[in-house]
């Protein structure tokens, strides 16, 4: 009798561990596929276009919504005959440049498209559009690393950040009157409080840690668990997309990489990111990998 209660206690014992690796397992389960030029979650089936809650209930986490409302707007540019071109930037004022001339005296705000007449000449066109306002939606898995662009209720593109946003990108802060403030390596002081609010409207749907899942396509599979911040080659390696054919188009060879799936125009976008050159490096320290994987729906023209 003994003997069989301790065999029923041996059976619970290994019945709860095999239950607990099962959750543990389950909850740090993060993977995309591409199988056969579908996607899939986890081994469940998603795609683009699909009502966005019936993505959250397949990816079964916590999640948060972000909004931004641009409101709005009329765009106004003038062009000149000899390459030169102005618009009307987002606080307001006249920003103009020539390609051609590359003249850094002339190459600057105005207050006034009359001020700028008065510098360059007479303009040749001019073009007024207007632009409806409208609400940007995201989908932001903090701790998955994740975040989905919602259209009309349904999943319009996918972002997988391996590398978070804070390590590639400076903080804005508005200059403010009185005693200067110290410089920083740490972040960027502006007069211009749009490059603040832009910052924080991208920062608000990143999420809040990096994507350390897996991504697979066709079978060969990059652990981003493993993949370092330099290690944006052996993601290629382990990907099996080293040929040319995963080369972006136009002059972009060797910053990221693009499978193009035709199944429902559907593209993965593999971005590079380098931090050569930038201030930033001096912070987070070298890096050289995968700025984030995009799926998104492509036109003809993404191809040339």
């Amino acid at each position: 009798m003994l003997k069989k209660i301790n065999n029923l206690i041996l059976l619970i014992i290994i019945m709860t561990q095999t239950i607990s690796c099962q959750e543990k397992a389950n909850k740090n389960n993060n993977s995309f596929q591409i199988d056969k030029k579908e996607i899939f979650y986890n081994d469940k089936k998603i795609h683009l276009g699909m009502p966005i809650e019936e993505f959250a209930k397949i990816v079964n986490s916590e999640y948060r919504v972000a909004k931004y409302s641009i409101p709005e707007r009329t765009d106004k540019v003038w062009t000149w005959k000899d390459g030169g071109e102005a618009y009307v930037n987002d606080s307001g004022k006249i920003k103009y440049y020539n390609v051609n001339t590359n003249d850094d005296s002339l190459e600057k705000e105005y207050n006034s498209i009359e001020e700028l007449v008065k510098k360059v000449g007479n303009y040749e066109n001019f073009k007024e559009e207007k632009v409806s306002g409208q609400e940007q939606i995201f989908y932001v898995w903090d701790k998955l690393g994740f975040n989905v662009a919602v259209h009309d209720n349904t999943v319009g593109q996918i972002n997988l950040y391996p590398i978070a946003f804070t390590k590639r990108e400076t903080e804005y802060k508005l200059r403010v009157p009185g005693p200067p403030m110290p410089q920083s390596d740490d972040y960027i002081l502006t007069d211009d409080k749009t490059d603040v609010e832009n910052y924080q409207v991208m920062l608000e749907r990143q999420p809040k840690t990096e994507f350390k899942g897996t991504f697979s396509y066709d079978g060969n599979t990059a652990d981003f668990a493993k993949i370092g911040y330099t290690d944006y080659n052996k993601m290629v390696k382990d990907l099996h997309i080293e040929g040319s054919s995963y080369d972006p188009p136009g002059d972009s060879k060797g910053w990221g990489r693009k499978i193009w799936l035709n199944y429902d125009n559907c593209l993965i976008d593999i971005r590079r990111y380098n931090n050569d050159g930038k201030t930033i490096k001096d912070k987070v320290g070298k890096i050289d990998g995968v700025l984030s994987i995009e799926i998104w729906r492509f036109t003809d023209e993404d191809r040339k």
